[in-house]
């Protein structure tokens, strides 16, 4: 028979090895003989918590802690259980207390450092993170979490030193790259670094996660599509075989396809192992109490498309909150919280505490309008922070969850047969789903073709779409159609100098002279709304369509040929083309497409009657009445709450 001394020591090496249960078996051996042993119940607590079962670990805790109050292993453990139930002040205070019985116990240092970045004290989680470094200069891993820290406080540079010097203490670092990239990526505009930082990832890692899908979204907001076949395809067959390779947004630009984008999206979310837990609340009797939760409080398309839903709210029946959740704050927020009953800046509060306030405020209705777009914090919803939880605007597809009850579409957008890819019930407005304001301030300046580098003779051939939409094969359709209709260009938005260079490239590999494609630069919405009258025909992208972008061309007058597709945002423009009677210009096939746009180039009298029809039908469709759209979202409201 095993020595008691034997059977721990075999159970520590089993605990080591990642053989949690038996190492359990073996301790709770242990414990019958010596149930006084508080390092003993302490690696209980360690095995249990390994074990997701929490309640036991802390029960453990306990008793050890009641023999042994000076045992800073104890509260650490027992901090460790708190953050896990997400009771960070809790966790802090054991960690406080274990740092005051131990100054220099790394992991209480370092467990408190991510507690407080939980519950958004970055500064004091920095000095946290700072001691963990002093006491081991070479952990790279601390620098990384540093990294993230400094990208929250909008210290990008500073972030970017500290991946950096991950990187140094350990080249093989993926997780570093990968953060470096996305900074390079989505703050610091260094496209081509963010590149050579992805390629760093998946030279240590092929299969590290959605790696492949940044790498290409990257590219094609560049218009880089060196391997884009081969790198599509690479992604189709990792999405075949479950693995998570893209995002869910950057792959509504490259594939049209509705199944897909649920199994992406799902695979996503359990990646981030939410759990949606209920919230009973008790409901208002008098007012419908709306929340809308967006990180694009500012001046961003949303908002120039929500701005009337807000104003025109009957606040008879009605009370709206803003919870602003996206760090952005320009004159568009102080134009858009005057609308609002209570606007709350949420950018810094933690989960926990916007359901606490959620609850407090007694929510019958959370709309989320940012989905899974930039800045997006969908985890909060998944604390059920109202009564009824809508998907609406910000993102054209599921959240693929049980969690939202509800996405607001119209029957272009989502028909009957695509529901069954839709985790949430599908409820229809009445005519197009995507709110417009009723009037826009339009320059009055006189604008003309030259100001602008457009020949006066020319028809103009324009697409004011983000760079990213772009895909070769509509490009190549845009430039067949230029070959075929010698006496056009094509007028599109620059995003970036390097993604210019690439499609004057591409336009002449395919035999277009550069000259016929013009770029103009992004100004003031105003004047853009002014200057899209000089377009004769919008050419929309596929399959993520023009969808404020859209809305825009019709209020200038400008026609838009469409391709539709199967999935939600390969829809949109067909939606606002049918709002106002101009179905003759949606197709379903690429060769539709360049066939309607060179008869329609070759026929002038065509394109007059189609932008006559639009200066009549814009003011009398409901595409722009946001007073009748607001009461048809109201409807919604009452009819999902009683």
């Amino acid at each position: 028979m095993k020595s008691d001394e034997l059977l721990f020591d075999e159970a520590k090496k089993l605990h080591i090895n990642g053989e949690i249960k038996n190492a359990q078996v073996i301790y709770l051996q242990l414990l019958k003989k010596n149930s006084n042993n508080s390092n003993l119940l302490f690696l209980l607590a360690t095995t249990c918590v390994q074990l997701n079962d929490y309640q036991k670990g802390k029960d453990f805790i306990n008793k050890s802690l009641k023999i042994n109050s000076n045992f800073p292993e104890s509260y650490n453990g027992r901090g460790i259980i708190f953050a896990e139930e997400g009771n960070y002040l809790k966790a802090i205070k054991d960690y406080d207390k274990a740092l005051s019985l131990r100054q220099n116990y790394f992991d209480a240092n370092l467990n408190k450092a991510v507690a407080l970045k939980e519950i958004s004290e970055f500064n004091e989680s920095i000095k946290y993170f700072e001691i963990c470094i002093r006491l081991r200069p070479n952990d790279f891993k601390i620098y990384n979490n540093l990294g993230n820290l400094y990208r929250k406080l909008k210290k990008y540079n500073t972030a970017h030193k500290s991946y950096t010097q991950a990187i140094k203490l350990n080249q093989n670092f993926a997780e570093a790259y990968s953060n470096r990239g996305d900074l390079l990526e989505s703050y610091l505009n260094q496209f081509e670094k963010a590149i050579e930082d992805y390629d760093n990832v998946l030279r240590i890692n092929k299969n590290f996660n959605y790696i492949k899908g940044k790498k290409l979204h990257t590219k094609m907001i560049l218009n880089d599509w060196k391997d884009y076949n081969d790198e599509i395809e690479v992604i189709k067959n990792d999405i075949k075989n479950q693995k998570k390779t893209i995002y869910p947004f950057p792959h509504m630009s490259l594939i049209d396809d509705p199944e897909q984008q649920k199994i992406i999206t799902e695979l996503y979310l359990n990646n981030n192992n939410l759990i949606a837990t209920k919230q009973e609340i008790k409901l208002k009797s008098d007012k419908i109490i709306v929340g809308y939760f967006s990180a694009e409080f500012h001046n961003h398309p949303v908002m120039h498309l929500m701005l009337d839903v807000f104003k025109n709210h009957n606040k008879s029946e009605f009370e709206i909150y803003g919870f602003s959740i996206g760090p952005s704050k320009d004159g568009w927020t102080e134009r858009v919280k005057k609308y609002f009953d209570k606007f709350i800046d949420a950018s810094n509060m933690s989960d926990v505490e916007i359901k606490s306030l959620s609850k407090k405020l007694k929510l019958d209705i959370a709309v989320n309008l940012t989905g899974l777009t930039f800045n997006a914090r969908y985890s909060i919803f998944f604390n059920k922070l109202a009564t009824k939880q809508i998907n609406y605007l910000g993102y054209p597809g599921t959240m693929g969850t049980k969690c939202f009850d509800y996405i607001i579409a119209d029957k272009i957008v989502i028909p009957e047969e695509n529901k069954k890819y839709f985790s949430e019930k599908v409820i229809y407005l009445p005519n197009c789903y995507q709110a417009n304001q009723e009037k826009i301030e339009i320059s009055n300046k006189n604008l003309n073709k030259k100001d602008f580098g457009l020949p006066q003779d020319k028809f103009i051939f324009g697409c004011f779409n983000n760079s990213y939409k772009i895909t070769p094969l509509i490009f190549e359709s845009w430039m067949n159609i230029l070959k075929k209709c010698e006496s056009s260009v094509l007028w599109l938005l620059q995003d970036k100098e390097l993604g210019r260079r690439n499609l004057l490239k591409e336009a002449e590999i395919q035999g277009v002279n550069k000259e016929r494609i013009i770029f103009a630069e992004k100004v003031l919405v105003k004047e853009h709304l002014k200057r899209l009258e000089l377009i004769d025909l919008f050419l929309d992208t596929f399959p993520y369509n023009a969808h404020t972008t859209a809305s825009e061309a019709i209020r200038a007058g400008i026609p838009i040929l469409t391709l539709k597709g199967k999935s939600f945002p390969s829809r949109v423009a067909s939606s606002i083309l049918t709002n106002v009677g101009l179905e003759n210009l949606i197709v379903s096939n690429l060769k539709d497409y360049e066939t309607k746009a060179i008869s329609l180039a070759k026929n002038y009298e065509e394109i007059e009657s189609l932008k006559n029809h639009l200066a009549q039908e814009k003011n009398l469709s409901k595409l722009f009445d946001s007073k009748v759209f607001t009461k048809d979202l109201e409807k919604i409201y009452k009819k999902i709450i009683n």
